[in-house]
């Protein structure tokens, strides 16, 4: 381990670019280095809050954390909106404050962010993170000309400090090809997950394909030691999870609230249904299933707590690889069927065409039996290189050696 102290700052934009940024958090910080984590846009508008778990890692390991309390804010309306976040994520912890009034001081900080000076937020956000030090790397999800601040903070970082990406999924479907981008406004390395992954984001000077550390099982052991949930409950009852996701990726929104009721139904399952952060954190369900419908549990707790996992898009399930657990994949749910790279290799016990063959799938799956799963198509994409969490560390090191 290095002596060298070296800033890193890594910019989260939500819980989703979160999820993959905190594991490089731990690992900078095992390194003796300074590591600020910036709460970024959809933290600023109260559109999700950091997860508890992530939370919990980051105080026991006195990392800096960077909400919108702490940027400089300058101009009567960023002083305004400033006061008011903080004023409403108090509110929102307090019990007794009715429902409707803290959505209602929710709507008017999202109203008031739209009059913000992102790129002034941003460029004074970098000044203030770069002042008084020499050494810095940021590392971020991926640059997005669309988030005003985040753009802007990176923007006024870039030729200031190594800028590094580490996506905010697993690739594990072809996009379609990345334009050329302004060397301006692109990072310096970008850390894949395979060598798909590694193609599409060509325009990129420095690649490096390590896998996918939010998959590690070091990060995994981590989230468990730091996991406060309870597993004595035994129940004779198949746990199901369902990883679900927005209508955009969802080919038939009807038919997917249909096959949740019809799910809800069976007697000999434990139905467990995430929605997903983007476009599903508000909705209110039916009635028939908000019993199932958890917007709680963390998604790895849920993982933990399920014999079968269910996803059509989300690269969340990966995690159920890495748990062993029994993963199902409804293909007549996904817009992205025939783009993901895993499925031609897919045992066909995973995909699964339609409601009748996802009720075989789970009247034919035993909690008593101990299963050989063959998840060798999903394992490529997350540990095309042997353990990620080696290769980010000797790569760290490097870096720290280089610079």
């Amino acid at each position: 381990m290095t002596n060298i102290k070296t800033k890193v700052i890594f910019y989260a934009y939500s819980n989703n670019a979160l999820d993959h940024l905190a594991p490089y958090v731990i690992l900078c910080h095992q390194k003796n280095m300074h590591c600020v984590v910036i709460y970024g846009e959809d933290f600023i508008i109260h559109k999700v809050k950091p997860k508890n778990n992530i939370v919990k890692i980051f105080e026991e390991q006195n990392i800096d954390t960077y909400d919108i309390s702490h940027f400089e804010m300058k101009g009567l309306i960023q002083i305004i909106f400033s006061y008011l976040w903080i004023f409403t994520k108090n509110i929102e912890i307090n019990s007794f404050i009715p429902n409707f009034f803290k959505k209602k001081l929710k709507g008017i900080c999202n109203r008031i962010y739209e009059y913000l000076d992102g790129s002034s937020i941003g460029k004074n956000l970098a000044l203030k993170l770069l002042k008084d030090t020499e050494k810095v790397f940021v590392f971020t999800d991926f640059w997005s000309r669309n988030k005003k601040i985040q753009n802007s903070f990176l923007s006024n970082i870039k030729g200031k400090a190594t800028i590094i990406s580490t996506g905010h999924d697993v690739y594990h479907f072809h996009h379609k090809p990345m334009s050329a981008q302004d060397k301006n406004f692109s990072e310096d390395i970008a850390l894949t997950s395979n060598q798909w992954e590694e193609n599409y984001r060509s325009h990129i000077k420095q690649r490096e394909v390590f896998g996918n550390l939010r998959f590690s099982k070091n990060w995994l052991n981590i989230l468990d030691k730091h996991s406060s949930e309870k597993f004595s409950e035994i129940s004779s009852k198949k746990n199901v999870l369902i990883i679900t996701h927005n209508e955009k990726y969802t080919s038939d929104w009807k038919r997917m609230f249909k096959l949740f009721h019809k799910l809800v139904k069976r007697e000999d399952i434990n139905l467990r249904i995430l929605p997903h952060i983007r476009g599903m954190s508000n909705l209110e369900p039916p009635n028939e299933i908000k019993k199932a419908w958890d917007k709680t549990t963390t998604l790895d707790v849920s993982i933990k707590k399920s014999d079968i996992v269910i996803f059509w898009v989300s690269s969340g399930f990966f995690e159920a690889v890495l748990r062993n657990k029994k993963i199902i994949y409804l293909s007549f749910l996904s817009t992205l069927d025939e783009k993901f790279i895993w499925k031609k290799n897919a045992p066909p016990n995973i995909i699964v065409k339609n409601e009748t063959e996802l009720d075989k799938e789970i009247d034919n799956y035993s909690k008593d039996k101990n299963y050989d799963l063959d998840n060798s198509c999903f394992e490529e994409l997350i540990w095309p290189n042997g353990d990620p969490w080696s290769n980010v560390s000797n790569f760290l090191d490097k870096l720290l050696k280089n610079d």
